[in-house]
């Protein structure tokens, strides 16, 4: 007969023992409950087992033989806890085929708490996971969950805790693992589902630096900062590369590089090594949308091959767009955490401005102007230049020839400032060129005329006083001064020649051989050989 003690469904063990030793296997079945009540309740017995939806009230009591633990032959088996207040503690070992311990120390306020196991099937996982259940209220507490090595699969190195979610197994970023054991604290259980734990292979890598989650849990670095790895010797490789890789992680010096350039192969797959979304942009001159044509993200390949997206800025201080030609537009492109740039990939855009088309004419505004008697400077118009692409020219004379000479261009006005009287003329021509902000030209002859009033019109004045009173003392006519060959002559009634010139802006001061003539009528006379006209008249000398 088998040294053992079954529990049929329906009844329940009420019982106070101290220290004595069951001395037959215990094993419950169907709806058996074992309940040990009372402060300081120990139950000891060589082993105990536990099938169907048996349970066992306040199981941190049990004491078993060393090495020895409760196994949970069902998945609706159960232990439960006494009612723990906040910090109590509670140890069982317990386990499916092979021992495990959970460990619960209440965080929140007063609850029991199931324990529950189930085989499990998951791929690089124990074969097992254990179920925690708050049974009074929501839960907080820290968690301890231990195995042994002989439960684990081959290549366990990436264990990690995870917890059970719906279908999937979800990793818990904030556990505290060793070899066989793991923390977890200040968790939250809640009495709706139980929550399911075990521990399994992670490869998660949340930063993308190449390093598990897990062990980065384990070093002490960041999961979610892919700068933040241990890299002993300061190479950038991390530890953890390092050691998949058989090189030393206390040599900076000693590092994979596959091809030989000096950059280790962890940098140079984390190392933009080509774009492939530039090329080359040619504008129209003036073009201002420039900034609407480059690209405002780089399509980068990494040397690991994985393509992704940079964003970039251009420095387009270099591009005149009103000037043709080419033009090197230099990109900055910023890198994002856990991204290197080991070989500084110069980023520029070639920028050709095509040629501008040249002006197409150009006018005076206005072509004709009156000469002025003081020889004072006079705007003559502006130049309007015909050209559809451009508002903005230089118009300059071509050298001194023709009559440029009596013409300044300022501000690309056009104005008369030649002392010269230039008599006798009434066109003139100058040759200008227009230069557009591309350096093209345009060259043409324009006509000014001059206007002046015709011989026959022109005021001839009959009288003056030559008495020194700065008033109306000399006579002349000027206006004669932009006719050629004009001479004036002045003489008394007995036809004696009192005065001549044939400089109209010189006039007759009513001398005569610097002796004053006397008050009286005289006669003069207007040649203008340009014309062929003769004009007489008569002119009064007063002294008034």
């Amino acid at each position: 007969m088998k040294n053992r003690l079954i529990l049929s469904v329906g009844i329940f063990l009420l019982t106070i023992i101290s220290t004595e030793l069951f001395s037959q296997s215990l094993t419950l079945v169907g709806d058996a409950k074992l309940s040990l009540t009372g402060e300081g309740t120990i139950f000891s017995a060589p082993s105990i087992k536990l099938r169907d939806n048996s349970q066992i009230i306040q199981a941190e009591a049990i004491k078993l033989p060393f090495g020895r633990f409760i196994e949970l032959l069902s998945p609706d088996a159960l232990l439960k806890t006494r009612m723990m207040q906040k910090g109590d503690i509670a140890t069982i070992k317990v386990g499916i085929g092979t021992k495990t311990g959970i460990s619960i120390i209440n965080r929140s306020t007063a609850t029991a708490y199931s324990i529950g196991m189930e085989s499990g099937s998951e791929p690089e996982s124990l074969p097992y996971f254990w179920k925690v259940t708050p049974l009074n209220e929501d839960g907080i507490a820290d968690l301890q969950f231990s195995w042994t090595k002989e439960a684990e699969p081959e290549d366990f190195e990436l264990k990690s805790l995870v917890r059970k979610e719906g279908l999937d197994w979800l990793f818990e970023d904030s556990q505290e693992i060793q070899d066989t054991s793991v923390q977890l604290k200040n968790h939250a259980l809640y009495r709706a589902s139980a929550s399911a734990f075990t521990i399994s292979t992670v490869r998660m890598d949340t930063d993308n630096d190449g390093v598990p989650d897990i062990q980065e849990i384990r070093e002490g670095s960041d999961t979610i900062d892919p700068t933040d790895y241990l890299d002993t010797d300061g190479d950038l490789v991390p530890d953890y590369i390092e050691g998949i890789q058989n090189t030393n992680p206390l040599d900076p010096i000693s590092y994979l590089n596959s091809n030989g350039d000096g950059v280790p192969d962890y940098v140079r797959d984390r190392s933009p090594v080509m774009f492939i979304n530039i090329s080359d942009i040619e504008i129209p001159w003036g073009f201002t949308g420039i900034d609407a044509m480059l690209p405002d993200s780089l399509v980068a390949v990494l040397g690991s091959g994985i393509i992704t997206n940079l964003g970039v800025t251009w420095d387009k201080s270099t591009l005149d767009i009103f000037k043709r030609g080419n033009y090197q537009i230099i990109g900055d492109y910023t890198t994002y955490p856990g991204l290197f740039d080991a070989y500084e990939l110069p980023l520029n855009i070639s920028v050709t401005v095509l040629p501008k088309p040249a002006p197409q004419d150009v006018n005076l505004s206005v072509a004709e102007f009156e000469g002025k008697l003081d020889n004072a400077e006079i705007l003559i118009g502006e130049f309007v230049v015909i050209d559809p692409v451009d508002n903005i020219h230089e118009v300059t004379f071509i050298g001194d020839g023709y009559d440029n000479k009596y013409f300044e261009i300022r501000g690309n006005k056009l104005y008369w400032i030649s002392e010269d009287k230039a008599a006798g003329k009434t066109v003139f021509t100058i040759i200008v060129r227009v230069t557009d902000r591309d350096g093209n030209t345009f060259d043409k002859f324009l006509e000014i005329t001059r206007l002046r009033e015709s011989v026959k019109d022109i005021t001839v004045y009959n009288v003056f006083s030559p008495n020194g009173d700065n008033i109306n003392d000399t006579w002349g006519v000027p206006e004669m001064r932009f006719y050629e060959g004009v001479r004036i002559q002045v003489f008394d009634r007995g036809g004696v020649r009192m005065f001549i010139t044939t400089d109209p802006d010189q006039k007759w001061d009513g001398t005569e051989n610097g002796n004053p003539v006397p008050v009286g009528t005289y006669f003069w006379t207007i040649e203008v050989q340009e014309t062929g006209e003769i004009r007489k008249g008569m002119l009064n000398v007063l002294k008034q």
